[in-house]
């Protein structure tokens, strides 16, 4: 055995601390994503921003979208609460990711348990919003946009569980576990 073998683990708090500034940083872009599908769902977007949204899917292959099967899809997420459910999963997940990360920057454990509970409410609720949109937008529009929004699904469905596995890092690393408030204590049996 090496002579580190027996050396007593040492409280990592560097390591907490950086991943609760990326957890802090990623809290304000799922607020920005999440207050956008709020904004979609109560408001939609306008004639002309439509077209210029279409503008790009309809000049590549496939069915073009019209500004009718738009108001179609957009009226249908609506009535499926398809942004509703993204956008409230993803303000709340916002949420406790924001607060969770200052605390975990003070090296609390409840701020990385907070953490953890805001990235599975995003994850699961994001999904299945990017889900419901998706399908509607398999219903009512042509090709090319019928591939953003399901590569949407993916999208959310990859950030929300990159972010829960750092929001997991400290509580499942055993170093930065020791540097968590309260104090976890390990104990080290000797054997020989």
């Amino acid at each position: 055995m090496t002579p580190d073998a027996f050396d007593p683990l040492r409280p990592d708090e560097k390591g907490p601390r950086n991943i609760a500034v990326l957890l802090f940083l990623s809290s304000l872009l799922v607020a920005g994503m999440g207050w956008q599908d709020w904004q979609l769902h109560h408001d939609g977007l306008s004639d002309g921003e439509i077209e210029v949204f279409l503008k790009t899917p309809n000049n590549q292959e496939g069915e073009p979208t019209t500004l009718d099967q738009y108001r179609d899809f957009e009226q249908d997420v609506r009535s499926k609460n398809g942004y509703l459910i993204r956008s409230l999963s993803l303000l709340s997940a916002s949420g406790c990711l924001l607060v969770g990360a200052v605390l975990l920057h003070r090296l609390r454990r409840i701020g990385a348990q907070l953490c953890v509970t805001g990235a599975t409410v995003g994850l699961v609720g994001g999904v299945w919003g990017s889900v419901i949109i998706n399908r509607s937008a398999s219903e009512f529009l042509g090709e090319a946009l019928v591939l953003t929004y399901e590569i949407w699904v993916y999208l959310c469905g990859t950030l929300m569980g990159l972010c829960l596995a750092m929001a997991a890092l400290p509580l499942l690393n055993a170093k930065a576990k020791l540097a968590l408030h309260p104090r976890v204590v390990l104990l080290q049996s000797e054997e020989e």
